[in-house]
This record gives structure tokens, sequence and C-alpha cells, in this order.
């Protein structure tokens, strides 16, 4: 048991950042974006652009895409609105 414990421990050191990155739903000058940026680093990037977190946040993007399908029913680049 402690074996299994130490290789987990020693394997999850090996997963990329970027896999554990958080992942946000944003409307964007009225487009659908998913994207890794935080909210600061999008505005900031973006300048004037308009900019709303539209959706939860997530561990991993292609849930991120799935939620935006089946509750937003639309695909990632649809139109959106920061009203």
């Amino acid at each position: 048991m402690r074996r299994v414990l130490a290789a987990l421990a020693v394997l999850a050191t090996l997963v990329p950042a970027s896999a554990l990155a958080t992942t946000y739903v944003y409307c964007v000058n009225d487009r659908i974006e998913v994207d890794r940026r935080t909210p600061n680093q999008m505005k900031s990037e973006r300048g004037h652009s308009t900019i709303c977190i539209i959706g939860p946040t997530f561990d991993f993007g292609p849930d991120a895409v799935r939620w935006v399908e089946s509750n937003l029913r639309s695909k990632v680049g649809g139109s959106c609105s920061c009203r």
C-alpha cells in the first residue's frame, strides 16, 4: 500500500502545470471564448475589449467547451452578450 501511495505522489508531481490550470468561459466582444488566462490577464491583453465571465470555471479545458455546448446551446466562437 505504501508503494502505491508513493508511486501516486511521484506521478502527481509529473503532471504538467497546464493540465491543472483553471479554464474560464468568457464573452469577449460578443463572442464566446474558453481560455486559461485569468480575468485580469484577459483585460490587460485585450485593452478596451468588452470582457465578462459567462460560466463557471473548470480544471479541464474540454469540460468548459462541453459546458458551453450543453448549457449555452452554442459553440465556442458563437455569439454572446455581457449585458
